[in-house]
């Protein structure tokens, strides 16, 4: 026999060095990856993927926490401690009532006036009527004296496309005369709803040409705008659904429920988050997610098996994105924005808290509200919001 000699093993093969990789390389792999927790890992790298990550953010709201004392700003994405992002048109001491893309906002600039159209990017603002035309008597009074001019206050507002755009219209929650009303460029005042708007709606949002308010009760308020004419006059077409609601839980006792309207990541689906609020054990316990579903004349909330979507809730500023792992179990990133009493609420606080805020899966194995998103002292202005770039 021979004798058995040792066999060398080959040395181990050196670790790749990531480090030396072309920034505009790493731009373009990084700018490639439609999965946010692929960008989040992205980013672990080292520091100089990390620093490629924070030049090409992806397009995930900014969580914005104003106040009189001033405005922050966190990237949800690439860590709070990170360099706030810079805001142009901030302003102290404004309520923020909605964000929509672009970096659009519709604020109140003082207490109980200076409704306008704020773009935290450029710094453009856009004033908005301070007043609504009211028809008296349905119309039915003498020339000239069946329109009169009333304060408004809005409280929650969509927006249909930026100023610049003719197919931009303001949806707003209101209170006073009306509860909710519509605007456009050229317009000296609001335009009240029509008949049979919502008294307690909860929740605004624009989606497939219509605008859409959801109340207390599930009911749906869905509202068409349509400029027509040389003069660019506003009329709005409205229907409700009276929408049946399938496998819904009802409240525990003490609980609070809140609901937000969105359109899916897909942006084919209009969904629904329904949140439960409990104050005597800390705050939101868990939510739950429902499609809109019209079939043979029946409208109804169906349960949405959330997955594969990230969703960031609040008042008129709430988005869905897709994560890119559709089997994976959907999240939900909420703000505090819930308060006792009805809806119109929001205009009588002293201060808005900043506590019951987190986030929450959609696991069954990992329903727990994680307190993940920055504290701060209450504002003297205004709630949270999700700033919408």
């Amino acid at each position: 026999m021979f004798p058995r000699s040792e066999r060398q093993m080959p040395p181990p093969a050196a670790a790749a060095d990531w480090s030396g990789v072309h920034q505009d390389i790493l731009s373009r792999i990084f700018l490639s990856l439609a999965c946010i927790g692929d960008r989040v890992r992205f980013s672990a790298v080292n520091q100089q993927w990390r620093g490629v990550a924070l030049q090409n953010p992806p397009p995930l709201p900014w969580l914005l926490m104003p106040s009189t004392a001033g405005t922050s700003c966190h990237r949800i994405f690439g860590g709070f401690a990170d360099p706030q992002p810079p805001l142009a048109g901030a302003v102290r001491g404004a309520r923020f009532c909605g964000s929509s893309p672009g970096g659009w906002s519709v604020v109140v600039l003082h207490q109980w006036h200076g409704h306008a159209l704020l773009n935290l990017r450029s710094g453009e603002r856009v004033p908005l009527p301070d007043h609504v035309r009211v028809t008296l008597n349905g119309g039915r009074a003498p020339p000239n004296f069946n329109v009169i001019r009333c304060p408004i206050m809005v409280r929650a507002a969509a927006v249909s496309a930026p100023p610049p755009s003719a197919a931009c219209v303001v949806a707003a929650l209101t209170t006073g005369q009306t509860t909710m009303a519509f605007w456009r460029p050229g317009m000296d005042c609001w335009s009240p709803a029509p008949l049979g708007a919502p008294c307690d709606a909860q929740d605004l949002t624009y989606h497939d040409g219509c605008f859409w308010a959801v109340n207390p009760w599930e009911q749906l308020f869905c509202y068409k705008p349509e400029i027509a004419g040389a003069d660019g006059a506003l009329t709005v077409q409205h229907l409700v659904y009276q929408c049946c609601a399938d496998q819904m839980t009802p409240p525990a006792p003490g609980e609070i429920v809140s609901r937000y309207l969105l359109p899916a990541a897909s942006g084919e689906d209009l969904l629904m988050v329904k949140r439960f609020i409990d104050p005597a054990r800390g705050g939101t316990r868990r939510f739950e997610v429902f499609r809109l579903e019209k079939q043979l004349g029946r409208t109804s909330w169906r349960l949405y098996k959330m997955e594969g979507q990230v969703l960031f809730v609040g008042r008129s500023c709430s988005k869905a994105f897709d994560t890119g792992r559709s089997g994976n179990p959907g999240y939900i990133y909420f703000l505090d924005d819930v308060y006792g009493g009805r809806p119109m609420s929001v205009l009588q606080q002293n201060e808005y808290p900043c506590t019951d805020m987190g986030g929450w899966s959609c696991s069954p194995d990992d329903e727990e509200i994680k307190r993940c998103l920055p504290w701060a002292h209450p504002s003297d202005s205004s709630p949270s919001i999700w700033y919408l770039h």
